[in-house]
């Protein structure tokens, strides 16, 4: 086989996965209302489609890798693991929106919030937010 030829092969294969390679989406993006402690609205744009999410607390931000035989084992969350906890869970709509309403008591002010999805979701992560 002729170097032109094997280039050729090359540069059409490359081609073609391309055509099939899933486009790159944006981390999905968690807002909070509202004043702590108090009545509280988390807002969760861009996650993927119909897909279930956890909202994860913990009273610190700390990059923190998930465990083997965890669901999304190896994910990395930016929250601490100490104090680590699911508070609710819930369904993105078609658009990739969801959002969570609840109370916040004094011992949740300061703390962090985000998202993660289940594994079917890809086990996408948030942004991570303080409540204030």
């Amino acid at each position: 086989m002729n170097t032109k030829r094997i280039n050729r092969l090359a540069l059409m294969v490359l081609g073609v996965m391309a055509m099939f390679a899933a486009p790159a989406t944006a981390q999905p993006m968690l807002t909070i209302e509202g004043s702590c402690p108090g009545p509280m609205r988390a807002e969760i744009r861009g996650a993927r489609p119909e897909r279930t999410l956890i909202l994860l607390f913990s009273p610190r931000a700390n990059p923190f890798r998930l465990p083997k035989f965890h669901f999304c084992s190896g994910v990395e969350l930016g929250l601490g693991y100490r104090g680590l906890r699911g508070i609710a869970s819930t369904g993105s709509d078609e658009n990739g929106f969801a959002f969570f309403e609840g109370v916040a008591g004094p011992l949740a002010c300061g703390g962090y919030l985000q998202t993660l999805n289940y594994p079917s979701g890809g086990c996408e992560t948030s942004n991570v937010v303080q409540i204030k």
